[in-house]
């Protein structure tokens, strides 16, 4: 096995433990949760362009969804898009683009706490 993709699944699955594992979640777990469970093969953690609305700058920002509605992008937000990926459809993206991934709210949490950290 390549020593690169061993060190990020051994990686990986230490952000896995220590999400499951009941300790306040680090933007680094998140991080390693976000490239196992494959979140940044849509969603851009830089200015590329992906599948999926970019988290760079989306914590807090306003987001403006297909009705023409927006909201802002809290925890709430997030976690909801987590959850229910077609609950509210971000303007320019299709509905059921997103597959829904079984988390842990403790994955969840991570997962957010490493969006927030995107900037």
């Amino acid at each position: 096995m390549n020593r690169i993709v061993y060190l990020m699944l051994v990686l990986g699955m230490l952000g896995l433990i220590s999400a499951c594992g009941g300790a306040s979640a680090s933007p680094e777990t998140g991080q390693n949760l976000a490239v196992m469970k494959g979140c940044i093969a849509c969603h851009a953690v830089d200015e590329t362009y992906k599948i999926g609305p970019t988290w760079v700058g989306l914590y807090g920002s306003q987001v403006e969804f297909d009705d023409g509605s927006f909201v802002a992008a809290d925890e709430t937000y997030l976690i909801e898009s987590i959850k229910d990926p077609n609950a509210k459809i971000v303007n320019g993206f299709s509905k059921g683009s997103m597959p829904a991934v079984s988390l842990s709210d403790e994955e969840i949490n991570a997962l957010v706490t490493y969006i927030k950290s995107v900037k």
